[in-house]
């Protein structure tokens, strides 16, 4: 039986420091997932990845006219000034708005939103350096990055992230001076992967997926040590007795990187993946008020279902057909569907700050959403038959190569 309390402190557990890819961190998350997992009587493998992380050197913004210094937040991939900084006007530019950028170069943007692609190209070589507020005022700078591939394909752009507040009070400055300094590495990283074969239909696979690292800097207790835990607590329920079909759990890394863990593990088991006919993706988990919602990227059959069982739990699952900027979509992309379950909470606002602490975990977060993934992972390890196509309708695979082309270079 799933244990709500077993998943709470085991995400408390996680999130006692950061897990960021390629760090101590991350190893020390992988090292407590492969000992849970393995106490539960599963064989775990740990599947290697190279993937390309960054360590940031020096952060400073201040106001030159008037005189202050802002507290402020690189942005990972993004580029570098060297130890004097870049000195320029600042000018605000909105969402990157042609109609805001200046003709001349030199300057240093002010944004209301991170750029995306397209805006990002046409910033470098006419921007110094970019300023990033954010976008709620309860939030502290995000802890994020670009992809790297973005600073390879178009050049440096030095950027941070500000506060809301700061960002305002910004707004009276005509020059600032911005230095950031952060180094590139390749680094190693890995996966985590335990199996329970089924006795009737082997080849058949349900892959339960989480990521367990986190931002830079950032314990990433909701986002997403909760979902990890979550993942560990169903594999343990799940370990006794006996299914028709295959459960796999995979906890990837590099997921705050875009995707990278779950892109990794696409890659290496290619020829494998026929086998795999649906990926239950966690992410964003154990908060203790909240809401809990799915994200159904595959057919209508499979949302009807999911809504019909949770009708029948009595639980007031949102649940919608889109695509959700996690793990699950990796699979989508080949064409798997994915049913993402998250949990809309208090906290979400701190996602990728150094606020997502664990403070507010609690097994009251997993109380109603936790037994219910158990029923509805037994009643699929067990049918005869699923009840739904294993495919991703038209609309849904159009949406998710939008995705992937928005970052994609």
């Amino acid at each position: 039986m799933f244990d709500p309390s077993y998943a709470a402190s085991l995400a408390a557990r996680l999130a006692e420091k950061p897990r960021f890819t390629g760090t101590p961190g991350e190893r020390r998350g992988a090292e407590i997932i492969s000992g849970e997992l393995k106490a539960a009587g599963y064989d775990v493998r740990r599947e290697g990845f190279r993937v390309e992380t960054y360590r940031v050197v020096e952060a400073r913004l201040e106001s030159l006219n008037p005189s202050f210094k802002v507290p402020c937040s690189p942005v990972g991939f993004s580029g570098e000034t060297g130890e004097e900084g870049v000195e320029g006007d600042l000018v605000y530019i909105e969402g990157a708005d042609p109609a805001l950028l200046p003709s001349q170069s030199g300057w240093i943007g002010l944004s209301s939103v991170r750029p995306g692609k397209e805006e990002w190209r046409e910033l470098v070589g006419k921007a110094s350096g970019l300023v990033i507020a954010e976008s709620n005022a309860c939030r502290l700078p995000s802890h994020v990055s670009i992809p790297y591939e973005w600073r390879e394909k178009y050049g440096s752009l030095p950027a941070v992230y500000v506060s809301y507040s700061d960002a305002y009070r910004l707004l009276g400055s005509k020059r600032v001076r911005l230095v950031l300094r952060q180094e590139y590495r390749r680094s190693l990283a890995f996966n985590i992967v335990a199996e329970k074969r089924g006795y009737k239909y082997p080849d058949e696979v349900i892959l339960v997926t989480a990521h367990y690292d986190s931002v830079r800097g950032v314990r990433g207790a909701i986002d997403n040590a909760g979902g990890a835990a979550f993942a560990v607590a169903l594999a343990r329920a799940l370990a006794q007795g006996e299914f028709k079909r295959t459960l796999r759990v995979a906890l990837f890394s590099g997921e705050e990187l875009g995707l990278r863990g779950s892109q990794a593990y696409v890659k290496k088991h290619r020829d494998e993946l026929g086998e795999i006919k649906l990926v239950v993706n966690l992410d964003v988990h154990g908060d203790a008020i909240g809401r809990n919602a799915s994200v159904v990227t595959g057919p209508k059959e499979l949302r009807n279902y999911v809504e019909s069982k949770a009708k029948i739990a009595g639980l007031n699952l949102q649940v919608s057909e889109n695509v959700m900027s996690s793990d699950g979509t990796s699979f989508a992309q080949e064409d798997i569907p994915a049913l993402n379950f998250y949990r809309s909470c208090g906290t979400g606002v701190y996602m990728h700050t150094i606020r997502d602490n664990g403070r507010f975990i609690s097994e009251q977060g997993y109380a109603l959403i936790g037994p219910f993934v158990e029923a509805l992972l037994r009643e699929l390890l067990d049918a005869e038959k699923l009840p739904f196509k294993r495919e991703v309708p038209s609309d849904l695979k159009k949406k998710v190569d939008e995705y992937f082309s928005r970052w994609r270079v």
